[in-house]
């Protein structure tokens, strides 16, 4: 059979990245650009149909595209709803709205597209290609500009209701956490805590009036700075609250974290382990539900894998 190739982005708060795959997982061609979000949803599908085109004029094999985009979303009719890390704070276009993203970026192509929730597409991926591959139960947490979590249960990827994905990071572990303010408009969400750009908005009060980056607090932990360190156990905490609330909900065998704030692992899953053991000290007997915590081998790279396969998918069925 003739080797397929699809054209698959991963669409996040402030990257895009765009890639050309094969059936078997291998990425032939891709690149990685800012997404120009604060000049509002219009420029930013522009963007990425331009980005497209220039794959598709050079692979004239490619005959499917899946986008792997920020919820909140209806993957089956190719509908953003507002999605909240695709706004740009600082701007006046603050609200995408109601975008049938698919449809757009299938007129700038003239190629059928296919959209699914980022997280969602990320875990599809790991199944695949990743840490969760021979597992029947597996969840996966993108530490980006927001917090996303896709779900497989029984080897099937888990949906909501009405067509929606579960946005596991909107959950709230804080109360009225006037410190984790969430880009939804609640206080205390996963998201607001777990997130990187939370990070670094919650703990700009250790460093003074100055914001620094996530990559930043990360140097300075490694160097002994006490008050990254102190940040990082902090994360840790929450992460294991946040955990133990997905464990109790779908039991998963492994959790693979993934997203550029994963490049900190090593400064809060250590912790993070130790304290869900506490948490799941009594929910081990018989059926032992303590997962494994396993950084992705993908590197950042599982979103776009995930936009690949789910365009595959939608090509074998059509072989």
């Amino acid at each position: 059979m003739k080797k397929l190739k699809v054209l698959a982005y991963d669409l996040g708060g402030t990257k895009v990245h765009v890639a050309v795959v094969d059936d078997k997982g291998r990425i032939l061609e891709e690149v990685r650009v800012p997404v120009q979000v604060e000049k509002g949803k219009t420029v930013v599908i522009q963007q990425l149909a331009d980005l497209g085109k220039n794959f598709v004029r050079k692979h004239s094999e490619i005959k499917h595209v899946g986008i792997a985009a920020p919820g909140p979303l209806i993957s089956s009719k190719g509908l953003l709803l507002d999605p909240t890390n695709l706004s740009d704070p600082k701007s006046k276009k603050k609200s995408w709205g109601q975008v049938h993203i698919t449809k757009l970026l299938s007129q700038k192509l003239r190629l059928p597209v296919t959209l699914e929730n980022d997280a969602a597409a990320a875990m599809l991926a790991e199944k695949w290609k990743g840490k969760a591959k021979g597992y029947k139960n597996s969840m996966i947490l993108t530490l980006g500009t927001g917090l996303g979590a896709g779900v497989i249960v029984n080897d099937q990827l888990v949906r909501a209701g009405r067509g929606l994905h579960p946005e596991a990071g909107h959950t709230i572990i804080g109360g009225n956490d006037e410190s984790a303010l969430c880009g939804c408009g609640n206080k205390g969400c996963a998201e607001g805590y777990l997130s990187g750009r939370s990070f670094e908005r919650r703990n700009q009060r250790r460093f003074g009036k100055k914001l620094l980056s996530a990559k930043e607090i990360d140097q300075l932990a490694r160097k002994g700075h006490r008050q990254a360190i102190e940040a990082f156990n902090d994360y840790a905490d929450f992460m294991a609250i946040a955990i133990n609330n997905y464990v109790s909900l779908y039991s998963p065998e492994i959790v693979v974290l993934t997203g550029s704030f994963a490049n900190s692992a090593s400064l809060f899953v250590p912790r993070t382990k130790l304290n869900l053991k506490k948490h799941l000290e009594r929910r081990r007997v018989g059926v032992d539900l303590l997962p494994a915590i396993e950084v992705s081998s993908l590197k950042n790279s599982a979103g776009v894998l995930g936009g690949a396969y789910v365009a595959l998918e939608q090509l074998r069925a059509k072989l």
